[in-house]
């Protein structure tokens, strides 16, 4: 939690300010990545961190040699190389004076090497991205339940005056859905890698289809099943105070006094309203969290869409344009100055006479298919004609402002939302027999009948369960009948059973 912590104070003193020169003097450890001897900086980072996590403080500098060279290390430079870590302030060493015996011995040179803070940071940053691409679109269902379980936890916490409670479980929400979001950016990182490929192949489009498939029926179908409940989960927990809870959190984080930023109220108060409009629908910095992600999701399915597409084309026709492109640049490069002018007119038709671009007025005044000999001169403007300049474009018209538009059609998207929700919650309090629906919660059923009505079987018995806005039908076959009493009549399913419960 320290280290979380102080990445996002570094985060944020990064958008205030520029870096100073001492700072930018501490990330030079970063050049143990880069640089050309970087496999021989990162092993020697690798052989300290080891002995770290053994809890062995300090390395020789021949133990460090021999563990090297038992992996195949070249050894030669390394005493070059642990120089130059420790200018980049990744290591530092101090003399070994246990193996003292002569005075000589003070004069020799034994080092005892340390593995600093940056360079461990150093070292874990390269893991973190060399493996980025492996844990790129892990998607963890399981995070739902955690947030759910910590947020019931939470108001609990906060009903008893558990600073500690309070604090531990918003810390445990705050990095689920840290993990949560950066499962999403990476799934959608994932897909926008797959439709940048040129050259495409039928099991390139399978992963894809695949990902895309298993995404949709399980991460995504989780996250708007669980989004009602837990939107209602952090609206639950605002009831009882929103200053009391960032108060409680703040009281009980033992980061208190280790940071230059002191004010934990608003931190966590920061973190809990990106936690709420991540799950609610809507927002007023536009699309986020879910939201945003129907979005991306529906441009992954359209994008699918063009894949096979040109997965069909390609098929069909096995000279592809990245390989048109290619066969292009090769004539380019074995040509000669004047034939790539007068080839790049032929591939690309760039240089036309200015002239030859000119438009009558009205172009129904001559047929297409007259010839340009035949038909009447167009008038060319003074500028072209004199100059070859044509006269500048008119200035852009002024854009329409639809903020106002926008915020209408959100609010009355928010008011449907709530009130579909609401009904959904109206549905599953009592059974439906016996009392009288609400339009609301008739129009819910209705819509949930349909749907399981389509998935029942044309012959036999049958039960069909349907799951959508937090509300749990089922429907099955029936000796008797089932009786809706609504403000508009009264419904009758014969055949049938009919079961609400919440899911």
């Amino acid at each position: 939690m320290v280290a979380e912590s102080d990445a996002r104070t570094d985060r944020a003193s990064l958008v205030a300010r520029a870096l100073d020169a001492d700072e930018r003097a501490q990330l030079q450890v970063l050049k143990a990545a880069t640089e050309a001897s970087a496999p021989l900086y990162g092993a020697i980072l690798a052989v300290l961190v080891a002995a770290k996590e053994r809890y062995q403080v300090q390395v020789r500098t021949e133990e460090i040699t021999s563990e090297l060279a038992a992996n195949g290390v070249d050894t030669a430079t390394l005493t070059s190389a642990l120089e130059q870590l420790k200018d980049w302030g990744a290591v530092t060493w101090t003399q070994d004076t246990s193996r003292v015996v002569r005075l000589e011995d003070f004069h020799r040179r034994r080092e005892l090497w340390q593995l600093t803070a940056a360079g461990h940071a150093a070292h874990d940053s390269v893991l973190r991205v060399l493996g980025a691409a492996e844990l790129a679109g892990s998607l963890q269902r399981a995070l739902f339940r955690d947030i759910r379980e910590n947020l019931d936890a939470l108001a609990g916490a906060v009903d008893a005056g558990d600073a500690t409670a309070s604090y531990l479980r918003l810390r445990d929400l705050d990095g689920a859905l840290r993990e949560l979001a950066a499962n999403a950016r990476d799934f959608h990182a994932t897909m926008a890698q797959l439709r940048r490929d040129h050259e495409l192949d039928p099991e390139r489009f399978l992963a894809y289809k695949h990902l895309l498939i298993d995404y949709l029926q399980q991460f995504l179908d989780d996250l708007f099943r669980y989004r009602a409940q837990i939107a209602g989960q952090v609206g639950a927990v605002e009831e009882r105070g929103l200053d009391r809870v960032v108060e409680l959190a703040a009281k009980g984080d033992d980061s208190a006094g280790l940071f230059a930023d002191h004010d934990l109220a608003g931190r966590w108060r920061d973190r809990w309203n990106g936690l709420a409009a991540w799950f609610r629908p809507g927002g007023t910095h536009g699309a986020v969290g879910a939201d945003q992600l129907a979005a991306a999701t529906t441009t992954a399915i359209r994008d699918l869409m063009a894949f096979l597409r040109r997965l069909t084309e390609s098929a069909t026709r096995p000279i592809t344009r990245a390989s048109e492109l290619l066969h292009l640049a090769r004539w380019f490069s074995r040509s000669e100055p004047a034939e790539a002018h007068r080839l790049f007119d032929a591939a690309f038709g760039l240089a036309p006479p200015h002239h030859l671009g000119g438009e009558q007025d009205d172009a129904d005044l001559t047929a297409a298919s007259t010839s340009w000999w035949d038909a009447p001169p167009v008038e060319v403007p003074v500028t072209l004609r004199e100059y070859g300049r044509r006269a500048p474009a008119p200035p852009p018209a002024t854009a329409v402002d639809y903020r106002e538009t926008k915020a209408r059609l959100a609010a009355e998207h928010n008011l449907r939302r709530a009130t579909r929700v609401e009904a959904a919650a109206r549905l599953t309090a009592r059974p439906i027999e016996g009392r009288t629906l609400t339009a609301g919660e008739f129009g819910l059923l209705l819509e949930l009948l349909d749907r399981a009505l389509h998935q029942r079987p044309i012959d036999g018995e049958f039960k069909v369960e349907v799951v959508a806005e937090g509300v749990r039908l089922i429907v099955a076959t029936g000796d008797g009948s089932v009786r809706i009493s609504t403000a508009a009549g009264t419904l009758s399913l014969a055949g049938v059973a009919v079961e609400v419960h919440r899911p």
